[in-house]
């Protein structure tokens, strides 16, 4: 597939040119990795703030022994519904923990980060709040990510 460009079109949705793709190597098995998740589903703690669904560059951190009962999610770009019925279908909070107890992943990460994608300013999620998760993340030990969007 080739893309055309046609003289006097313009897009009316703005469309960042995004960077290539930075992989990492993988140095260890699966089973000895501490794994964290990283969502753009607007997923929160119900004790916390919701985020602001008119866009929202700020992030969360859910503690990884947190239950289901305790989280939420609140975004305005996607139907939410089924995600608030069972939090793992956005979140794989509870299949990430059988992984771990069954010895297929070597542990939790003690955090887990979350944001409300599909809104607020692309500049501050690239230079700011991507960079901020990134940085705990590292602190932290983590070895993979598993990323879901909304």
């Amino acid at each position: 597939m080739s893309l055309l460009n046609i003289d006097g079109l313009q897009s009316e949705v703005f469309v960042p040119i995004t960077p290539k793709p930075v992989f990492a190597k993988v140095t260890k098995p699966l089973k000895d990795m501490k794994i964290a998740i990283v969502t753009a589903a607007g997923v929160h703690m119900k004790k916390d703030k919701p985020f602001n669904l008119a866009g929202d560059t700020s992030y969360r951190v859910v503690p990884s022994s947190a239950k289901d009962d305790e989280l939420m999610v609140s975004h305005g770009g996607y139907d939410n519904t089924d995600v608030n019925k069972d939090i793992n279908c956005m979140f794989p909070i509870d299949r990430l923990r059988e992984l771990a107890d069954e010895g297929f992943i070597g542990s939790l990460a003690p955090n887990f980060y979350t944001c409300m994608g599909g809104g607020g300013d692309v500049k501050v999620f690239t230079e700011e709040t991507g960079p901020a998760i990134a940085k705990k993340i590292k602190e932290e030990g983590v070895d993979g990510v598993i990323l879901t969007a909304g």
